[in-house]
């Protein structure tokens, strides 16, 4: 059996491969480590697409009405962040779907703690918001509200 200074030893003789292998799990879980203690979790422009077309999300666009009517992702709808508690009936058929939030600033993050207690359990938040999506060249639709 080896001993505490042993291993201490050999740890000491290589320790460029000991930083080596702590750098290396660093990396592997950087991501998850991103979005610990957030409020809520953040989805690339692909991973929205993905969710999107995959897992028929639902995409609920959080920014003032004239925002909303230049353009949004299809099939958004529109419902600002104060009124998610107040539009919950109209939600909770929802609630199966992942919910991939467009909010600019802070907003996204009320919006998300209100769907989690409304009893979403996927709730997330385009990162980058309409700007990356822009970025993206994904398609966008220019209309009025959606009910």
């Amino acid at each position: 059996m080896y001993g505490a200074p042993v291993i201490l030893d050999f740890l000491f003789q290589h320790i460029g491969l000991v930083i080596l292998m702590a750098a290396s799990g660093l990396m592997i879980i950087w991501p998850d480590l991103q979005n610990f203690g957030k409020a809520q979790a953040t989805l690339s422009t692909l991973e929205a697409t993905q969710l999107i077309n995959q897992k028929h999300a639902i995409v609920i666009d959080l920014r003032r009405k004239q925002d909303f009517e230049l353009g949004h992702l299809p099939g958004a709808r529109h419902i600002p962040s104060d009124e998610i508690a107040s539009r919950a009936e109209e939600l909770s058929r929802f609630k199966a779907r992942p919910a991939i939030l467009v909010a600019t600033g802070q907003n996204g993050a009320k919006a998300a703690k209100a769907l989690k207690a409304q009893g979403f359990v996927d709730v997330f938040t385009l990162k980058g918001g309409m700007s990356s999506w822009v970025e993206a060249n994904l398609p966008i639709e220019h209309s009025t509200e959606k009910a």
